[in-house]
């Protein structure tokens, strides 16, 4: 699906009605590929880079994260993650995660999800495009930890069914076709009191090719997790 913004005129005092189209909507897959997502391409290291989740330094953002590289990468921009919450009256109250890069003062979009509170509404932006999340994330042999991301030729698997000895989700991240790591993220445990230990993303050099979708699935996943907890 994706999302235009539209307009009802009026002329002379009376309302511009179309009449609906007869032709079929795009199929979403179809969509995905006749219009690709403009995500950033982090230079392709050469050794595995970890990031770190922190919180903002401006207390008046609390709702907001920022993932930033370690200090000797040569590239040190970082990934600002706000979340809301959506109260729209006519839809379920859902959670929405935004993701942009941030380079010095300036910002770029990356992408952001919606899900809400009992999983039956979810969507995904990247760049341009918007579409339900089952067309991009599957449950794999309806393991609630074990997926498939498929966005046009960028294919992933993460595994999120092993649990470390402190309560943490362990999740590996695979080339979809081949036993190729690109990445492991542990985010903190879910029962933890306070103050929670950092989540990481450790995306090793191949992961570095798809690496904004690394980071937008790794999230959607937490998410995921959280809310069947």
């Amino acid at each position: 699906m994706i999302v235009l913004n539209s307009q009802d005129g009026a002329t002379n005092g009376s309302l511009n009605i179309s009449r609906p189209s007869t032709e079929p909507l795009p199929d979403y897959i179809t969509s995905n590929k006749s219009q690709p997502p403009r995500y950033s391409r982090v230079r392709r290291p050469k050794n595995p880079r970890t990031y770190t989740f922190t919180p903002h330094p401006l207390a008046i953002d609390a709702n907001s994260m920022l993932m930033v590289p370690p200090e000797d990468a040569d590239d040190q921009g970082q990934y600002r993650i706000a979340v809301s919450l959506n109260l729209n009256p006519f839809v379920p109250i859902s959670y929405r995660t935004c993701v942009h890069r941030v380079e010095g003062d300036r910002e770029s979009f990356i992408g952001d999800f919606e899900l809400s509170l009992n999983h039956r509404r979810a969507i995904l932006t990247i760049g341009d495009i918007t579409t339900r999340l089952s067309n991009v994330l599957f449950n794999i042999n309806a393991s609630p930890r074990h997926w498939t991301w498929r966005w046009d030729e960028i294919g992933l698997r993460w595994d999120c069914r092993t649990t470390l000895e402190d309560g943490s989700p362990m999740c590996i991240c695979y080339a979809l076709r081949s036993p190729i790591q690109l990445a492991t993220f542990v985010p903190p445990p879910l029962d933890a009191p306070p103050p929670l230990p950092e989540a990481v993303l450790t995306v090793f050099p191949d992961g570095h090719e798809c690496f904004d979708h690394i980071l937008l699935s790794a999230l959607i996943m937490q998410r995921k997790i959280e809310l069947d907890f």
